[in-house]
């Protein structure tokens, strides 16, 4: 670490302020939309700084970038052959700033032969040891180290306050952060259990689903763990999870857990299970929360299949849906329910930007989880591995996400989807 000071020291005002952006970016991803779309702004004017005063323009002469654009014009044209231009301009020209964050992340880390990249996650595996901390602080106290509490009983809100979604940003750092200690196996175990738990308690089941699944595969892909280690991690975590979601947790810790834990038992058992047991999708339907946003996302694709409705319009169209068929609040006999997002990329992808565009994003994420695997298993990278790991579990169909649109959900999938490539952008740092 001292090394990488005293040449970080050397480096000259434009890069030290990107790289300090590039270390703090976990913070900022904590922070409001407008703080993240500021810093993500500034961190592309810095790079475009960069790339022109050393002329290393060849840094964009790469697949990649050409794939990239080529997305980026097609939501422009998408956005131009739509109605309502005024409300999807913003998100289709403003993809560019992805674009940028992709290669700026990419060029860092890999910077001088990745001189500062062991620092930089030594960075952010100290502010998610701060987050973990904050969560555990909220799960006994109701609330967290500043006083943030969440409006929902049963979740945690961490740092992020009236915003629940560190779950997210959890399931997303705990991965990266495994990564750190990946060649010492005993904290590579407590890390990982810890996560876990922390992750159940958040309370946003489908990235528990997701973080627990994805632990797995990176378990099963590095062969870190034998089946007697595999079993006794997962006996561990249902043991500690058993006493603290059921009545005996208030015996063994007396008064000092908050009110909220005793509903986990509830949320995650109870819930499931009941989401479980269905005969008949109307009955599916009828029971899940989430499903009835599906139906709308998907007679709103049905509605719109070649262009979709645009990246700015979904909460109005779905609102639309609704309002004609307010009599019965269903379509066919399935509930519909209107919201910004339908709260899964696959069917919000088919009703914003139709067929073309499900095709043309889900073959380019394909192409490029493709070359992550064949890089992985040349260098075996695992920051490459698990960033490989996370975008392929995002995109499972069914489970819940955020948008795939708004600025934090794109800024975490980009985030990834760089470090997913990391070495394996032609000229990014030649």
């Amino acid at each position: 670490m001292k090394n990488e000071i005293l040449n970080f020291n050397k480096e000259n005002f434009i890069d030290k302020i990107s790289l300090i952006f590039i270390s703090i970016f976990p913070v900022i991803l904590l922070t409001g939309s407008a703080i993240v779309n500021t810093s993500i702004v500034l961190m592309n004017i810095l790079f475009l700084i960069h790339i022109y005063k050393k002329k290393k323009f060849k840094v964009f002469n790469n697949d990649v970038f050409y794939l990239l654009f080529a997305l980026w014009t097609f939501f422009i044209i998408n956005t131009l052959l739509n109605d309502n231009i005024s409300e999807n301009y913003a998100r289709a020209f403003g993809f560019i700033r992805f674009i940028l964050l992709v290669f700026l992340i990419s060029y860092f880390f890999s910077y001088k032969d990745f001189l500062y990249k062991k620092a930089i996650i030594n960075v952010w595996t100290l502010i998610f040891i701060i987050v973990s901390l904050d969560l555990v602080f909220e799960i006994f106290f109701g609330h967290n180290t500043l006083g943030f509490s969440s409006s929902y009983r049963g979740r945690l809100s961490g740092f992020m306050g009236d915003e629940l979604k560190i779950g997210h940003w959890y399931f997303c750092f705990s991965l990266i952060i495994l990564t750190n200690f990946i060649k010492k196996n005993k904290r590579f175990c407590l890390l990982l259990l810890i996560s876990i738990i922390i992750s159940f308690f958040i309370g946003e089941r489908a990235n528990f689903i997701r973080l627990f699944l994805a632990l797995f595969i990176l378990v099963i892909f590095t062969q870190l763990f034998s089946f007697k280690k595999i079993a006794i991690l997962t006996f561990s975590f249902f043991v500690i999870v058993f006493y603290l979601t059921t009545d005996s947790a208030e015996k063994i810790v007396g008064n000092t857990l908050s009110p909220q834990v005793i509903t986990y038992k509830n949320k995650f058992i109870d819930n499931i299970k009941a989401s479980l047991t269905f005969e008949t999708i109307d009955e599916l339907n009828e029971k899940n929360p989430y499903t009835p946003m599906y139906f709308n996302a998907y007679y709103i694709y049905k509605d719109n299949k070649l262009l979709g409705v645009g990246m700015g319009s979904y909460m109005e169209k779905s609102h639309e849906k609704l309002r004609k068929n307010r009599k019965t609040r269903a379509i066919n006999g399935n509930l519909i329910v209107a919201n910004t997002h339908p709260h899964q990329h696959h069917f919000e992808i088919l009703a914003t930007l139709g067929l073309p565009g499900y095709i043309f994003i889900f073959s380019f994420l394909l192409y490029y989880f493709y070359k992550s695997l064949r890089f992985y298993k040349k260098n075996k990278e695992p920051i490459n591995l698990t960033s490989f790991i996370f975008l392929f579990v995002l995109i499972i169909p069914l489970l819940p996400t955020g948008s795939f649109f708004t600025t934090y959900g794109a800024s975490i999938f980009w985030l990834n989807f760089s470090l997913m490539n990391l070495g394996n952008f032609k000229n990014i740092n030649h």
